[in-house]
């Protein structure tokens, strides 16, 4: 049986011995999904006692007060699952050996795990509805961030609203865009050809639709948040923006679209509003709060479910001139530095005999015959590395592992040491379960989640070639528990500030670049190549071979600000991927 666990806490109000049942925004949305499938028999609920810190919603249900006996509570803090206290709640755990954590994620796996088909049609088409994790999809970021975030200020009181939260706007402007759907022109063609009384109309008589009609001329309205189909944005949606026209209810007239879509929704299933009755408890809001009109801040006209245009796509590729490089280059040249990876250190000279260590490795790693040297080149660099810095019970964590490449080699290589195999795309952790499964390894744990929800300790972090900025969340997560790394970077040129990473990264760097210098010099970095390639200026090489030097000793001095010993040094033979260089780090 499969495993969901939530996060409550329970407080007891002295004066008139009160019980009351809290849990988290995202926890809460786990539960209302789990109802809304009909508490589903090939799923237990477990709660987990913690301390909320952020969006408490209090939760009513005789049902649950009646479950939460001492037999079905665990203190995370004395929780013998190792992944109740490296996963932010809630997680859904799947065949005893995979542990998924994210909202859209937990509630995808609920979903996909019922063997009603018609259940099964909530993910949409292919499956694929919020299946993009937040940092890549505006949509998903939206459903599991922004506005589960908006509710935590709200229920905690820490968002006073002087004007409409942005976003509520912003789902009115999704709402009122063109609906994008994979078959758009076929049911454009089925709804225009669809007589009064419903049935086709005669084949002389049909409307023509091409496919190069734009959508905007698509008689196709939204109907639910994705387009004509009720889907799992919908439900999760749905409780969200309910919990927040509670502190707005006198604004819903003026967002049309937005009220047209919740009476939509309790029309098509009155389950969605019982739920949230029958788990939610109100809390008071001040009358004034639901008088007073509020103002309705600018926002861009623009569907969420758009590609995120600060991505880094070759279309929307930021093009800087070479007089810009150099500029920013000169502007480094204060601070007296020496970048090169060219390190004393290297970690390749020591090769791996893969037949000895894994016999069905060129197979089961289905890479085609021309990748699998230069992969294993890679990983015997990575592997070399990480077993200098290990050491017998070590919690190593392959961060963005893929299908396991380098988690199961080291997996193999140190079997007295805990392998956490963390990968956000729920087809490759399979394929590397299955692997470890075929390997009978016992020391590997799975982990499907964005690297952000991972908040346990560890020993080392690894990764080989996470994109962008993920190497350096990363590295961020290294430092919270002063862990040692080795990385391999990737995809500098995809590097972007998010919230909680922003560049220049260390406090030397800061002193003479802005964060629009340090990102043109990124995008140049990811025009190394290996020199001699076809239709390549060395000279453009030689200038990207010296960017990756820049940023990588950005990292290496951030973390040498931190405490660490570092060194930058490259993969050998330096042809088994442009991206050759590695970081190495210990406190």
């Amino acid at each position: 049986m499969d495993q969901l666990y939530v996060e409550i806490e329970i407080s007891t109000q002295n004066a008139k011995s009160e019980t009351t049942i809290y849990t988290s925004v995202p926890s809460f949305l786990a539960l209302y999904t789990y109802r809304y499938l009909k508490e589903p028999p090939n799923v237990k609920v477990n709660f987990v006692a913690t301390k909320i810190s952020a969006g408490k919603i209090a939760l009513r249900s005789s049902q649950l007060r009646r479950e939460l006996t001492d037999q079905h509570i665990t203190c995370r803090e004395a929780a013998t699952l190792p992944a109740l206290k490296d996963l932010r709640l809630p997680i859904y755990e799947r065949n005893g050996n995979i542990f998924i954590a994210g909202t859209c994620a937990v509630c995808r796996e609920l979903i996909a795990r019922q063997p009603s088909a018609q259940l099964r049609q909530l993910l949409g088409f292919k499956g694929s509805c919020l299946l993009a994790p937040a940092e890549a999809s505006i949509w998903t970021r939206y459903c599991e961030v922004d506005v589960v975030n908006l509710v935590s200020q709200l229920q905690n009181g820490e968002l006073p609203l002087r004007e409409v939260p942005l976003e509520v706007v912003r789902f009115e402007q999704h709402m009122n865009q063109p609906v994008r759907m994979h078959n758009i022109y076929k049911l454009a063609r089925e709804q225009a050809n669809q007589s009064a009384n419903g049935l086709p109309v005669k084949r002389k008589e049909r409307v023509q639709i091409e496919c190069s009609t734009p959508k905007e001329q698509l008689l196709i309205e939204h109907r639910f948040a994705e387009g004509i189909s009720f889907t799992i944005a919908d439900l999760i949606l749905y409780p969200l923006l309910r919990l927040v026209f509670q502190h707005c209810a006198q604004m819903l007239p003026h967002f049309p679209l937005t009220s047209t879509w919740f009476s939509e929704i309790d029309a098509f299933d009155r389950n969605c509003a019982r739920i949230l009755h029958e788990l939610y408890v109100p809390i008071l809001v001040a009358p004034a709060e639901n008088t007073q009109l509020l103002s309705i801040p600018d926002c861009e006209e623009a569907s969420l479910y758009k590609a995120d245009p600060k991505r880094y796509r070759p279309r929307n590729r930021i093009y800087t001139s070479q007089a810009e490089v150099d500029a920013a280059l000169d502007k480094l040249q204060q601070l007296q530095l020496q970048f090169s990876a060219d390190s004393e250190q290297t970690y390749g000279e020591q090769l791996i005999d893969w037949r000895s260590i894994e016999p069905t490795h060129a197979k089961s790693s289905a890479l085609p015959e021309e990748r699998l040297e230069r992969k294993r080149q890679q990983l015997e660099n990575m592997a070399n590395a990480v077993v200098s810095l290990a050491q017998p019970g070590d919690r190593i964590v392959d961060f963005c592992s893929g299908t396991g490449h380098l988690a199961i080699l080291l997996a193999l290589k140190l079997p007295k040491c805990l392998v956490i195999v963390l990968e956000n795309k729920a087809f490759s952790l399979a394929h590397a379960q299955k692997r470890a499964a075929e390997l009978q390894l016992r020391n590997c744990v799975f982990y499907q989640c964005n690297i952000d929800y991972f908040m346990g300790s560890f020993d080392i972090g690894a990764s080989l070639h996470a994109c962008g900025t993920a190497t350096d969340i990363v590295l961020q997560q290294c430092r919270r528990v002063n862990a040692r790394f080795v990385c391999c970077p990737c995809c500098y040129g995809s590097l972007q500030p998010m919230p909680h990473i922003s560049y220049p990264l260390s406090e030397r760097f800061r002193q003479v670049l802005d964060t629009k210098d340090y990102l043109y010099i990124a995008h140049t970095a990811d025009q190394a190549h290996e020199l001699g390639t076809t239709n390549c200026k060395p000279e453009t090489t030689l200038q990207g071979l010296h960017c990756m030097c820049v940023v990588d000793t950005d990292r290496k001095l951030q973390a040498e600000e931190a405490g660490y010993k570092v060194i930058l040094t490259r993969l050998k033979p330096e042809q088994c991927t442009p991206k050759n260089h590695l970081l190495v780090g210990r406190i």
